[in-house]
């Protein structure tokens, strides 16, 4: 597991290590976990937009202790970028990896997964966007996930 998690940590560095070539995102963002007990966190991401419309993400969450147990997730993805026309709005589908990892009082557990989601965009001035997106986890028989936040784009 160990290995799983140093090797999704060096994709979050190597995402962010291209953020010289084109456009790249950073991003905080509130967390709402649909069908755990453990449902309130922040996380945070970087993107880079590697071709036309084609965005990498390294993202990372953490859910609040509660009842003596947190979770940590972080995530790869990758996003397609749809602008609508005569709209600000950009929506967007995503596919990607994580990692779900739980800590509670006798332990810890974590396993591998899949990422499918999607969300949309909409900016408020040339320097701040808000952000919504739903993702659905496959680990643990499935976890949804809604995100809601600011997104920073330079």
């Amino acid at each position: 597991m160990k290995k799983i998690v140093m090797g999704i940590c060096a994709l979050m560095l190597s995402v962010a290590s291209y953020a010289q070539v084109g456009k790249t995102t950073i991003s905080g963002h509130f967390n709402y976990l649909l069908d755990s007990p453990n449902n309130c966190g922040i996380g945070a991401n970087i993107g880079y937009e590697f071709a036309e419309n084609v965005r990498g993400v390294a993202q990372f969450d953490y859910y609040f202790n509660k009842d003596h147990v947190s979770m940590w997730n972080p995530n790869i993805n990758v996003e397609y970028l749809f602008h609508i026309s005569n709209s600000k709005f950009t929506v967007y589908p995503l596919a990607g990896l994580n990692v779900m990892g739980w800590s509670y009082d006798e332990g810890s557990d974590s396993k591998l997964g899949l990422n499918i989601g999607c969300g949309m965009e909409y900016p408020l001035n040339a320097n701040l966007s808000f952000k919504c997106e739903y993702c659905y986890k496959t680990q643990y028989d499935g976890h949804s996930t809604l995100n809601v936040g600011l997104v920073f784009p330079f």
